[in-house]
Parts: C-alpha cells; sequence; structure tokens
C-alpha cells in the first residue's frame, strides 16, 4: 500500500510541476499581450498627418496666385522669385518653400522665418513668381 501511496504523491508532484509550468507560461503570455496592447501609439491629429502647418522655424505666407495660377497641392515645394520690371532680371527670394494651402486667389507657403523680411521687401516690390520644384 505505502509503494501505491509513494507512486501517487509522485503523480501529484509530476502534474504539479506540469500544471505550475503552463500557468507561468500562461501568466507571461498574458503579460506580455496586455503589455502589446496598452502600449499602442497614440494617433495622430490631422494637422500631424498632413503638412499644412507650419514647423517651429517657419512661417506661413499668403501669396497671389495671378490670374494664370500654377497648379499645386498642398506638400510641393516652390522656388519664390521676385522679378524686377526695370531690368527684367530675377532673383530668388526663397528655395523650397512648401504649400501648406491653396485656393483660386491665393497659395500659402511656408518659409523660414528668417526669410520673412526678404518676401516682405519683395512683396513689396510686387508680385513674387512661383516655381514648382520637382
Amino acid at each position: 500500500m505505502s509503494y501505491l501511496l509513494a507512486r501517487l504523491r509522485l503523480w501529484a508532484a509530476h502534474h504539479r510541476v506540469i500544471w505550475w509550468t503552463c500557468a507561468i507560461a500562461f501568466a507571461g503570455l498574458t503579460g506580455i499581450t496586455v503589455r502589446s496592447a496598452t502600449s499602442v501609439a497614440p494617433c495622430t491629429t490631422a494637422a500631424e498627418t498632413t503638412s499644412d502647418v507650419p514647423t517651429s522655424g517657419e512661417r506661413g505666407v499668403a501669396l497671389g496666385r495671378g490670374p494664370d495660377p500654377l497648379p499645386v497641392e498642398v506638400g510641393d515645394r516652390l522656388d519664390l522669385w521676385s522679378v524686377d520690371g526695370i531690368t527684367a532680371r530675377g532673383r530668388l527670394v526663397v528655395s523650397g518653400a512648401r504649400v501648406l494651402d491653396h485656393d483660386d486667389r491665393t497659395v500659402t507657403v511656408a518659409i523660414p522665418a528668417d526669410r520673412v523680411g526678404d518676401v516682405a521687401a519683395a512683396l513689396g516690390g510686387g508680385d513674387l513668381l512661383t516655381a514648382l520644384v520637382p
């Protein structure tokens, strides 16, 4: 009889080890699953997904499009040229300005903050010519 009880205790101990091993594995798997479910990346807002806002080093400037507007989309890059009416020479004011918004009459571009004075001076002499950058 003692032999049977010893075998029964051995069987129970063996199954207890298997049960605890499975329980620990299940708890670890559950922890990994819960951690991955709770550490989801935050949703981005519309302003973060589109490039329609200036960054901290940029300023938004609205420019007139003229009678024959250049077809642009948000995110396109434009070179802004100032044309001297007397000498018929052009001067590059800003290179690679990013299009933030556009409509039938205006286009809003993001320019570096340190170039705002140059753009304002160029606009004082007339409109700026926009050239689409490939």
